[in-house]
């Protein structure tokens, strides 16, 4: 179930991700994107702290390291935008 659960956020991390750079530079739905952002690492840092199997602790690893990409893509973003 947590590698299902994994996997989930991955794939919306991974689609608003692309969604988001092929689109102008814009904050169109900032909030949605720092609250599935902040999701993401909440529960991915938690999924790697209880290391069930090896493939959860991976794919935990995975999306840890691309949920903090993708909020320093938001927040260069947010920065582009108002400055």
């Amino acid at each position: 179930m947590r590698i299902i659960i994994i996997l989930l956020l991955l794939v919306a991390n991974l689609f608003v991700f692309i969604q988001s750079a092929s689109q102008t530079l814009s904050i169109d739905n900032l909030s949605l994107r720092i609250l599935l952002v902040a999701l993401t690492l909440v529960l991915s840092t938690f999924f790697l702290l209880l290391r069930s199997n090896k493939v959860a602790t991976y794919l935990s690893i995975i999306t840890l390291i691309f949920s903090l990409i993708h909020i320093i893509y938001i927040a260069h973003t947010a920065y582009e935008y108002i400055y």
